[in-house]
């Protein structure tokens, strides 16, 4: 019971010293960039992210945004061409994508010297997706068969809304401007998982190149 009671003490105490005698102060960090969804076209991103520091290398975080991008690409395979017509068609499945996380993760400062510091991530979250969605059309040669075509089609739209858990890691460098503000280059891989996506699944991965301010306040 002794042994107990003093691990929960001592627990207690060394968190405590953490958050409150940390000498460093909470910061918000402004990112915007490019996101690169596997399988879709590139688009944009930007985030707002609250920084709280339990020491000189690690610290707290939480962040939401958003991201935009178009088509998400899908491909068809003829069972066979004539002449010089191609053997893969390609179009799109999905557009007008919209992503809105909800991350919480930490950072952990790798190595520090006069020019900037080095840090990894790790995070986990919920992400709000949603796009439109097509079946696809075929325009076959009336006489051969041959397909000739491989289209969205565009009166079988509709609007999907998925619910999404995730997680992902990272790696970045920060550069102090002033004591205040420093600028930020970070690269994440993240993916999210349901019921069709798996661990880094083509599908369910992207990653984002991000460009920032961090702000201390």
């Amino acid at each position: 019971m002794y042994k107990q009671f003093f691990f929960a003490a001592s627990l207690s105490f060394i968190l405590f010293s953490t958050f409150a005698f940390t000498q460093e102060s909470p910061s918000l960090r402004i990112n915007g960039g490019m996101i690169y969804p596997k399988g879709s076209s590139t688009g944009l991103s930007g985030l707002v992210q609250f920084n709280y520091p339990l020491s000189e290398k690690i610290s707290l975080y939480i962040y939401t945004g958003s991201s935009v991008w178009d088509k998400k690409k899908s491909m068809y395979m003829k069972d066979f061409a004539t002449n010089d017509n191609e053997l893969i068609l390609h179009s799109y499945s999905a557009d007008d994508h919209s992503l809105i996380p909800v991350y919480f993760g930490s950072n952990f400062n790798m190595h520090t010297n006069n020019f900037c510091t080095a840090f990894l991530n790790v995070e986990l979250g919920y992400s709000y997706l949603s796009f439109n969605s097509y079946d696809y059309e075929l325009y076959k040669h009336p006489e051969t068969g041959e397909v000739l075509g491989f289209y969205a089609d565009q009166k079988t739209r509709k609007e999907v809304i998925k619910n999404l858990f995730g997680f992902g890691i990272g790696a970045g460098i920060s550069h102090p401007m002033t004591d205040d503000v420093d600028l930020t280059l970070t690269f994440k891989l993240n993916n999210v998982l349901n019921a069709n996506n798996w661990l880094f699944s083509y599908e369910g991965t992207y990653t984002m190149l991000l460009a920032g301010f961090n702000l201390k306040i």
